[in-house]
This record gives C-alpha cells, sequence and structure tokens, in this order.
C-alpha cells in the first residue's frame, strides 16, 4: 500500500512538471509571436538637457532599417538595438524592453556636460560627467563652464577615455591638464556661489589654471588642483573681506592662491597724469 502511493504521489508529480512545462513552452511561443504594436520612448531632459527628445530617438530607430512595428517580438533584436543606442555620442544609457501587451520600452539617459574645452588648435568639445570626451552638438549648446588655454589635448584619439585614464597614460598625454579641468569643473558646479562667480578656465603657458570672474576684472591665479578646497575658501574670505572696503573691485588686477595660507595680489598701474607745459 506504502509502494502503491508513493508511485501515486511520483506520477502527480511527473503530471504536474510536464504541464508546468508545456505551459510554459506555450506561453513562449505566444511571447514569441506577440506584435509590437507601438514605441513609448522616453528621455531625460532634467537639467535643461536637450541633445536629443523622443523624435530623434524614434528616427534613430528607424534609420537603423528595422521594421520593428507590427513585426513578431521574435524578430526584434532588443539586445542589438540597445547597442546601437548606446553607442551614440549624446547617449549615456539606453535600456529597451517589451511589455506583455506588445509596447517596445525605450528608456534613454542622455550624457551630461560638467565643462567645455577649447584647445589651443581651437577644437572644442565637452567633458561629461564621467569625465569622458564627449563631441558638440549641431542641435543644443549646453551653458556650463569653459576652459581654453593651452590645452593641447585633441578630441578623436581620446574619445571615449575618461579624463582620469588620459592623465595616467603617457601614450595618450604626457601632460594631460584634462583631469585637472574636470576636478575643477565638478568643485565649482557643485557650489552655487561659485558656479556663479566662474565663468571661465584660463590655462597658462605655466599650466596653471586662471579663473575669468563674472564680477570684478582680476586675474585669479589658481594653479592645480592641489589643495583646491583651502584656495576657495581663502578667496571667498578675500570676497567677503573686500566687499566691506570702498574701491576694493578696482584696487587689484591679480590675485594669486597659489601660496599656502595666504593671498598674494598685484596692484593697478595706476594711470600717469601731469600738467601740460605751454611752449
Amino acid at each position: 500500500m506504502k509502494k502503491i502511493k508513493q508511485i501515486a504521489f511520483i506520477a502527480l508529480w511527473s503530471v504536474l512538471i510536464i504541464g508546468l512545462l508545456l505551459s510554459l513552452g506555450f506561453v513562449n511561443k505566444e511571447q514569441d509571436s506577440l506584435l509590437c504594436k507601438d514605441l513609448d520612448i522616453k528621455v531625460n531632459q532634467d537639467d535643461d538637457l536637450y541633445f536629443l527628445d523622443k523624435m530623434d530617438i524614434r528616427q534613430l530607430i528607424l534609420d537603423r532599417g528595422d521594421s520593428i512595428i507590427g513585426q513578431p517580438k521574435s524578430t526584434v533584436n532588443i539586445p542589438e538595438l540597445e547597442d546601437a543606442l548606446n553607442s551614440h555620442a549624446d547617449i549615456a544609457n539606453a535600456e529597451v524592453y517589451m511589455t506583455v501587451n506588445g509596447e517596445l520600452k525605450v528608456l534613454v539617459k542622455q550624457r551630461r556636460p560638467v565643462i567645455r574645452i577649447i584647445n589651443e588648435n581651437g577644437e572644442s568639445y565637452y567633458l561629461d560627467d564621467e569625465g569622458k570626451l564627449m563631441p558638440l552638438s549641431d542641435k543644443y549648446t549646453s551653458k556650463v563652464l569653459v576652459a581654453n588655454g593651452a590645452i593641447s589635448e585633441p578630441f578623436a584619439k581620446r574619445y571615449m577615455y575618461s579624463a582620469t585614464q588620459i592623465g595616467k597614460d603617457s601614450s595618450m598625454s604626457v601632460n594631460s591638464i584634462l583631469d585637472e579641468l574636470f576636478a575643477m569643473a565638478n568643485y565649482i558646479n557643485a557650489d552655487e556661489f561659485w558656479k556663479a562667480q566662474v565663468q571661465q578656465i584660463y590655462v597658462n603657458s605655466d599650466n596653471d589654471m586662471e579663473l575669468v570672474p563674472m564680477v570684478g576684472d582680476q586675474k585669479i591665479i589658481f594653479g592645480d588642483t592641489t589643495a583646491m578646497d583651502e584656495k576657495f575658501k581663502k578667496l571667498l574670505t578675500f570676497y567677503q573681506q573686500g566687499l566691506n572696503t570702498t574701491g576694493w573691485w578696482d584696487k587689484y588686477s591679480t590675485i594669486n592662491l597659489k601660496f599656502k595660507n595666504q593671498v598674494v595680489c598685484t596692484k593697478k598701474e595706476l594711470p600717469l597724469t601731469g600738467k601740460i607745459k605751454n611752449k
């Protein structure tokens, strides 16, 4: 009797497993034959990012020659489509999947520039928030910090490498300044005051970074990013003291932050005046 129960138990489980496998096969077959009804595209456009919109993504998909709408799910190569979108210069990440009702979901995250570089040859590109070089767009110009001057790094040779990778790889750059500019841009962008006050970074012939302020016409020699937080604190204290002094903004031509525990300033040269002698 006990043996009969065991046989019945095994038989029951066998039937259940076979039924489950058959149902899964049926569901998979149904899913494979599911027709793609529409594209649902979402593109992040927060923080004034307008490199791409929904129509651009739709066009990118159609330009590949993919006949997606009305096609069975089994004929839509989703991984290949994801790879194609992720290879686009303005896209940080793309996710593609199909819902149970036949809607192809496309989620796109745009790359976010933190600084625009204009190198010594006049070539221009961005560094994004991952430190990777990013080409300019014909459609949209991002309102970010600008850096120019003695910047030798071209775009093409270093595209898709991060600024940190470039700085550490002597085969790409012996004297890279991009890592310094990337660190500086992130610091400035994280502080509302400095983001409003610093409009440009100039790299001089000594590879020192100079800040170009929005208010005031002083040349602010910052140097490199060593003790960066301390240098900005010194400059802020100097600003706060200067606001209480009449004529302070017009008094100095240069503010040098490179020296430890001090701010070295150069006064503006006063114009020469004198009486005109009568002959």
